[in-house]
């Protein structure tokens, strides 16, 4: 039982990459939730509506609330906001949350911010981004190459904006988790530096826990444009 477990490891990082202003956000509570966001908008707005959101789920969730109800209690917040900010009216942020259940791990998340699972070295799960690009890849539209390269790359299809536009969460209950299983939860920033094989090479298991979370971060220092942000957990 996973709440019998401990997470032998845990790390996280965010940085502003080359960019003035750190619009990602992140919050964790040990063995209970893990989540990143990543805040769109501009003028800096990007960044009130991540830290908004990500600490309306956070208080929410110590308080045993649903991550559904999380976010409705978070989209009243920002409704709130925009209206004493009309300025901030566009604002809206990802979300990817990892939240540790008593057997399994529930994913969640909204727009292009993902969750991975890798077990020896192999991708065993990964979030579907909610983007222009994702969905053309699964039409046939695009290549997953010319994706990476393509002028719409970071269009979402979704994120969290307000009470008036409220989403709906994608959701995915994991239940087949093994002891040194890893975790990853990133912001665009560090896919921007990584490829899927990439990572299962960093993932691989003759690594350790501290190679592996340097080098996720040394990489982003030196490619990413954008903000990066991770959070890294494996489970006992």
């Amino acid at each position: 039982m996973l709440a019998e477990k401990r997470l032998i490891s845990e790390m996280f990082f965010s940085q502003n990459g080359k960019r003035e202003s750190n619009e990602d956000y992140l919050i964790h509570h040990p063995n209970k939730f893990y989540a990143v966001l990543d805040g769109v908008g501009g003028n800096g707005n990007g960044e009130i509506a991540s830290k908004l959101v990500g600490e309306t789920v956070k208080e929410s969730l110590l308080e045993s609330k649903s991550i559904t109800e999380a976010i409705e209690e978070a989209e009243k917040k920002l409704s709130s906001y925009k209206t004493k900010f009309p300025l901030t009216e566009h604002m809206a942020t990802t979300i990817a949350v990892a939240e540790i259940l008593e057997n399994s791990i529930l994913i969640s998340w909204v727009g292009d911010s993902r969750v991975y699972q890798f077990r020896d070295g192999k991708i065993m799960f990964k979030s579907y981004d909610h983007t222009w690009v994702a969905n053309a890849v699964k039409k046939g539209v695009l290549s997953s190459v010319e994706a990476l390269f393509h002028p719409r790359a970071n269009q979402l299809t979704k994120s969290i904006k307000d009470s008036s536009k409220p989403v709906k969460l994608e959701q995915v209950l994991i239940d087949d988790i093994q002891p040194n299983d890893y975790f990853l939860i990133c912001s665009d920033g560090i896919t921007e530096s990584w490829i899927d094989s990439d990572l299962e090479e960093l993932f691989s298991s003759s690594y350790s826990f501290y190679y592996i979370a340097s080098n996720l971060e040394k990489e982003c220092k030196i490619y990413s444009d954008d903000n990066y942000t991770a959070i890294v957990f494996q489970i006992d």
